[in-house]
């Protein structure tokens, strides 16, 4: 720290008295004897300012406080112990040469002392900019600070060393609050691809080059990171609808882990290069998540990786599209053009500014990327609805079928059929209602309709590929089901047949994780409820529930009710009849 400068004037007066002292003589005739006297006499010394007249004047602006976005007003939502980043606007003005001064700021909660920091002796700018850090005084704010509400107050030259017109304006005060959010739960899934165009196969070990750039531009403060087994994966990448195929799997994997609906994500993790330096991606789709339900995947493409997953995790979080690039489905409501992001941020990550007009939404197809005021509340706001969810998910059936049509649900578009997948019973979420026009229906042996629930349609779509899925978790009733099936515009679009006479809901897949592997158990016996093999040629149709794979084959089945386990290894145990 640099010594403060001082002016100061030292008038020193200093009295000397010399005391004389007058002998006189006697009245006699002998010599008279003169003697003399000596004393020091010690003055203050009196230290005063130079007599001027100061024009010159310090004073605090503006507080700004960010950890990803801020507006001028401090608008944007502030998140408890996340990275924070204080920027004091002092403003010198009437100096010739820029003072040198300290800034000092408090922090209080309900009355009681935080503490305090102090920066400087630093030059003292005559305009501090948003767009210039090293215009203002930038503190870096203890985490014990960021949390509730904190009233913060800046002062320059509390000491009092530099002379001015007026030393009663040199404090701002504002008051900040803090909002606790839940840590996201962000599982990796590196994917193990077999190329079938080449039979080449690209893996890597799991690690995350995805999570630094989330805690930056996400509203969380701490991210949770789990590594899953590798999940095994044979097609061609290349083709649009292999995406779907491998999402649809993920989706699947999630849902009978976490629930459907789970506030964790899931994210598959594609490797590009393999071991021997050859790449099978020639360009295009570089991943796909679903807007609304948490599961999305992507390309490892190095330091890119973490704002690419951005994107995907934000379509996760409810976003669409900011209008850049030309993507589809634009969110029709982002308020900046061609999708800047409006307003200041920093990357408390690295302290790098970040210009509004010259970085881009990361929900666009332009960059580099950041996220705006607007996609930044539209995160917070998914991730604290997630937060106030119940904890515990209610057990439910799992509808599924692909192959459904968006648009608007009054269009006479009721008669695209959809292919109705298997029935799991799961614990999971009700998911949110949607304006997608379809419903989903469970029949008794009679025909008869036990009950029907709406359904959700879940949407994926970046330029290249796209997915549809069509999703219901309902409560599992006490009549028997035999049929489940799903409606458009009072049209069976498709449906699904669970077993014969007397054969109810009790005939869902229903799963528990175990210390040894994944149990199933179903219903009575008599109707196929699992395919599985050990050929590895036929691993493209395998299922990897939570490192227990289970892998289908068109030729050997497994019937009969009861139960059956997996081991963490693959492999089967337990009893069953062949």
């Amino acid at each position: 720290m640099r010594e403060r400068p001082t002016r100061l004037l030292a008038i020193v007066v200093l009295l000397l008295a010399a005391a004389l002292m007058h002998l006189g003589s006697g009245g006699t005739t002998h010599a008279a004897a003169q003697r003399r006297a000596t004393q020091t006499v010690f003055m203050p010394a009196v230290l005063q300012r130079p007599a001027v007249t100061a024009t010159q004047d310090l004073t605090i602006a503006h507080l700004g406080l960010f950890q990803t976005v801020q507006t001028a007003t401090n608008s944007v939502s502030l998140i408890a112990g996340k990275p924070a980043l204080l920027r004091v606007f002092a403003q010198a003005t009437g100096a010739t040469t820029p003072p040198v001064a300290e800034v000092t700021v408090y922090a209080q909660r309900g009355g009681t002392s935080l503490g305090s920091l102090t920066l400087g002796p630093e030059a003292v700018a005559a305009q501090p900019t948003a767009d210039d850090l090293n215009s203002t005084f930038n503190f870096e704010l203890p985490l014990s600070w960021l949390d509730g509400d904190v009233t913060l107050t800046a002062t320059i030259d509390a000491v009092n060393t530099v002379p001015e017109a007026d030393e009663g304006n040199n404090s701002h005060t504002a008051h900040f609050s803090f909002v606790d959010v839940a840590p996201l739960q962000l599982t990796i899934i590196p994917i193990t691809y077999t190329d079938t165009r080449t039979g080449q196969q690209f893996a890597d070990a799991p690690h995350d080059p995805i999570s630094d750039w989330l805690r930056g531009a996400f509203p969380v403060s701490r991210i949770d990171v789990a590594y899953h087994v590798p999940f095994a994966f044979s097609g061609d990448l290349r083709q649009p609808g292999e995406w779907q195929r491998l999402l649809d799997s993920l989706t699947t994997l999630w849902a009978a882990e976490v629930g459907i609906g789970s506030p964790a994500v899931y994210y598959g993790l594609i490797p590009t290069f393999n071991a021997s330096g050859a790449t099978w991606f020639e360009g295009g789709v570089s991943g796909l998540g679903w807007i609304g339900q948490r599961v999305s995947l992507g390309l490892d493409v190095g330091v890119a990786t973490g704002n690419s997953a951005g994107h995907e995790l934000g379509h996760n979080f409810g976003r669409r599209h900011a209008p850049c690039g030309n993507p589809n489905s634009v969110d029709p409501h982002y308020p900046y053009p061609n999708a800047t992001i409006g307003v200041y941020g920093v990357d408390t990550e690295d302290d790098v500014l970040l210009a509004p007009a010259a970085n881009f939404d990361m929900m666009s197809y332009c960059g580099p990327e950041w996220v705006s005021d607007y996609t930044y509340e539209g995160l917070l706001s998914d991730q604290l609805s997630h937060s106030a969810q119940s904890t515990e998910p209610s057990d439910g059936l799992l509808l599924r079928a692909t192959g459904a049509t968006g648009g608007d649900a009054n269009r006479a578009v009721g008669t695209s059929p959809v292919n109705v997948l298997p029935v799991y019973r799961l614990s999971g979420w009700s998911l949110p209602a949607d304006d997608s026009g379809y419903t989903a229906q469970l029949l008794d042996v009679t025909g008869a309709i036990i009950a029907t629930h709406p359904a959700t349609l879940l949407e994926a779509e970046e330029t290249g590929a796209a997915a549809r899925l069509l999703v219901a978790h309902v409560p599992v009733p006490d009549a028997a089901v035999t049929t489940v099936r799903f409606v458009r515009n009072g049209r069976v679009v498709g449906q699904r047949e669970l077993g014969g006479p007397d054969v109810g809901a009790s005939r869902a897949v229903q799963t528990t994780v175990t210390t040894d592997g994944l149990a199933l158990s179903w219903g009575r016996p008599g109707v196929p409820c699992l395919l599985y093999t050990s050929d590895a040629a036929d691993e493209r149709s395998s299922v990897d529930l939570g490192g227990r794979r289970i892998i289908k084959k068109k030729n050997i089945s497994h019937h009969g009710g009861g139960r059956m386990r997996y081991r963490r290894d693959g492999r089967r145990s337990g009893r069953g009849t062949e």
